[in-house]
């Protein structure tokens, strides 16, 4: 599926904006323009590091690139005629906080992040607008390949039969590690968040008391949107996260909310104006932030855990009670294999010298702090079909899932109206 949002904070990709746009294809009756595709392009080149102004490159990924646009459309006409996929809207917000994060990721911190935002005139609300329409239509089509290839499943004989086939072409598996964690997030510590929600109640006694709400806004909100006096412009239902909208939605022309908590902080919302479906508001934020004295505290927990588990406790049992990754939890922290090389750099450092069974740590991320445990290590070596059956099979899963896609695209695309202008050339058609 396509990478959403990058495009709007990628300035590699800013190029793009300037092609005189033109379509480059017709899928039924939609469109597919060359800035689509040239932002397309550009995404893929930096994301395999190669120069996307390289002509070479760009000749050898543009066609690819359309292809997949091409594709994409069909599933998502194919999608949307299935009138038994329906995606909620907290699936949508939850999908649109997800990739906001990996931006997110992307970035040095916060603070960084926040600054390109700016540099390209945009919020994350900006964000969250922008592109809600497109992460619909992203999930619209995946709830239809997934049920699509629920019905991939390969039986022993094709995965040896892959095995035999693709025996001399499979990649070296590169060294690994399988690991185990206790992860304990960073978080404000009950005292943060009541200061913080006594700080944002004395703002709305001020208020109350007769300070203007922008004035106050400017004065104490920690949004970017505090230098407009909290102004957050017009939206709709389902551009802000539900328990903001909730409360927001629910208040007259002129009327300040309550305190309302969201995983960004405390807030006060006032409505401006109303029209429609749609909002006017402004806010002020207080934000939840851990101070150093809360990470103190879970760095003294983490090392109590760390040497629990060192003496003997049970990493299971540990794993249990005081892991916050819900998943690995489940499983007495264990995360799986990894490549040594593709790990992060504060794991795979942690580890260079760890034996079998030792417990490493507390490991600091931007997750939080991990207590490892190295559970095996495999070396470099050639896929073994003995050894490797569960990822042998993984594989023949994989290349038989892309022949029943291709197969099934193909089918979509029999009965779809599909013109193609190649990137220099005669326009292509198809039936």
């Amino acid at each position: 599926m396509l990478t959403l949002c990058a495009v709007a904070i990628v300035p590699a990709i800013a190029a793009a904006a300037d092609v005189i746009d033109e379509p480059l294809a017709v899928v039924a009756d939609r469109l597919i323009l060359r800035s689509e595709w040239q932002t397309q392009v550009s995404l893929l080149a930096m994301q395999t590091k190669r120069d996307a102004n390289d002509p070479q490159v760009r000749d050898s990924l543009g066609p690819v690139i359309l292809e997949r646009m091409i594709n994409d459309e069909l599933i998502l006409i194919q999608a949307q005629r299935d009138t038994t996929i329906s995606v909620k809207p907290e699936e949508i917000d939850q999908a649109l906080a997800d990739h906001i994060q990996s931006l997110k990721d992307q970035f040095a911190g916060e603070d960084e992040f926040q600054k390109e935002l700016s540099r390209e005139g945009l919020s994350e609300r900006d964000l969250r607008v922008r592109y809600r329409r497109e992460v619909r239509n992203q999930l619209m089509k995946q709830k239809l390949v997934q049920r699509k290839l629920g019905e991939v499943t390969v039986s022993n004989g094709e995965v040896r039969d892959f095995y035999r086939q693709f025996k001399d072409s499979l990649p070296v598996q590169p060294e690994g590690a399988k690991l185990a964690h206790i992860l304990l997030p960073i978080e404000p510590s009950p005292g943060t968040i009541d200061s913080a929600k006594a700080r944002v109640t004395r703002i709305l006694q001020e208020i109350t008391d007769g300070l203007d709400f922008a004035a106050a806004a400017k004065r104490y909100s920690e949004d970017p949107t505090a230098e407009k006096g909290g102004d957050l412009g017009w939206f709709g239902k389902g551009e802000m996260v539900p328990t903001f909208e909730a409360v927001a939605f629910a208040l007259t022309t002129g009327q300040i909310s309550g305190v309302v908590s969201t995983r960004y902080g405390f807030h006060l919302i006032q409505c401006i104006e109303r029209s429609g479906d749609r909002l006017h508001a402004r806010h002020i934020l207080v934000t939840l932030n851990p101070t150093g004295a809360d990470s103190t505290i879970i760095l003294a927990r983490a090392d109590s855990i760390a040497q629990s588990a060192r003496n003997g406790a049970d990493y299971c049992q540990l794993a249990s009670t005081y892991s916050q990754d819900e998943e690995s939890q489940k499983n007495c922290g264990e995360l799986g294999w990894f490549p040594i090389d593709e790990m992060v750099p504060e794991f795979k450092a942690s580890l260079v010298s760890a034996s079998i069974g030792e417990i490493v740590g507390p490991v600091s991320t931007k997750f939080g702090l991990h207590i490892l445990r190295l559970l095996e290590r495999r070396p470099r070596r050639a896929f073994d079909l003995t050894q490797d059956w569960d990822s042998i099979k993984e594989m023949a899963r994989r290349e038989k899932t892309n022949r029943v896609v291709a197969d099934w695209i193909a089918e979509i695309r029999q009965d779809t109206y599909v013109s193609i202008r190649p990137i220099s050339g005669r326009t292509t058609i198809t039936p």
